[in-house]
């Protein structure tokens, strides 16, 4: 079987939670699917290598025995860029790709890979999203956010990069749709693509919860130092407050599920939200300390 590569018009569409619901999806039905990040611009170091994200949360989700050197087998790193174009060789570059395609293929019938940014992101060092799905013989599933004209525009953008690298474009899915205009868009936009030659596979609804982050999330990416309440670091964050004002005005701006940032010497600011936060009608929120003060027990 071909590839699937997941490409998106712009940053942030969607595209990581739609692979992850096909990963889901196909393990659901009895299958045992592969995953590769191949160009990661967000990287950590996981099992002591430089590891994409994305990556790292699929192969944890999935316990996936995958080395995961395979599953991201280029992290741009700092001055990547420069040193590419002072010396313009991709070759390496695709080489390392490549061998990350047929070892998955290996142990698996089915690999996604998941793309970097919009179709053209990776140009500037020879490997835009186009031009992987190319190397590997893959075909694409382009993800973009709700709306009419600005979508389709985009998709309109990335098709014709896909097709100058003959790379097959399977369809489009829809993500973060407004519940509301939910059939009005799908409809407009299934008939929108068809005049470019592509079609929708799907559309999935906006649903709030999953543009929030977590208190622990925070904590994790900024390696902050939690100082009380690990039962509470799956808090939800919707608003951010800085609390540089007297209590009785930061009081006003704290709504459910506030992240409240104030220096850790604010005894008066940290009391009134904490007061504030535990009256609210859900559990959410929290507070951030800074200064490098820390509150007296």
């Amino acid at each position: 079987m071909k590839p699937i590569y997941i490409a998106a018009t712009l940053q942030d569409c969607g595209k990581t939670s739609v692979t992850l619901g096909l990963m889901q999806l196909l393990h659901d039905r009895g299958f045992d699917p592969g995953y590769c990040k191949p160009v990661g611009q967000h990287y950590v170091c996981y099992q002591n290598k430089n590891i994409d994200k994305d990556s790292v949360l699929m192969h944890q989700v999935f316990n996936m025995q995958d080395e995961p050197c395979l599953m991201s087998p280029i992290a741009i790193e700092r001055d990547f860029t420069r040193k590419f174009i002072n010396n313009p060789n991709a070759a390496p570059l695709e080489k390392e790709i490549l061998h990350s395609r047929d070892e998955l293929f290996k142990s698996h019938k089915i690999v996604l890979f998941e793309g970097t940014g919009h179709a053209g992101v990776g140009s500037c060092f020879g490997l835009s999203n186009a031009r992987v799905a190319q190397l590997l013989n893959a075909k694409v599933v382009i993800v973009t956010a709700g709306g009419i004209g600005k979508p389709i525009d985009e998709i309109a953008l990335s098709l014709s990069l896909f097709r100058e690298h003959n790379v097959e474009v399977l369809g489009v899915i829809l993500n973060k749709v407004l519940p509301e205009k939910y059939d009005m868009v799908k409809d407009v936009v299934s008939r929108g693509l068809k005049l470019f030659g592509t079609k929708l596979l799907g559309a999935i609804p906006y649903e709030h919860i999953l543009s929030t982050y977590t208190i622990g999330q925070l904590a994790e990416e900024f390696k902050y130092n939690v100082l009380c309440g690990q039962d509470a670091l799956s808090n939800p964050v919707e608003h951010t407050v800085v609390a540089a004002m007297e209590p009785q005005n930061v009081v006003r701006h704290i709504r459910d599920n506030t992240l409240v940032i104030m220096p850790g010497d604010r005894i008066d600011n940290i009391l009134v939200s904490i007061l504030v936060l535990s009256r609210q009608t859900t559990l959410g929120g929290g507070l951030i300390l800074t200064g490098g003060f820390e509150p007296h027990p």
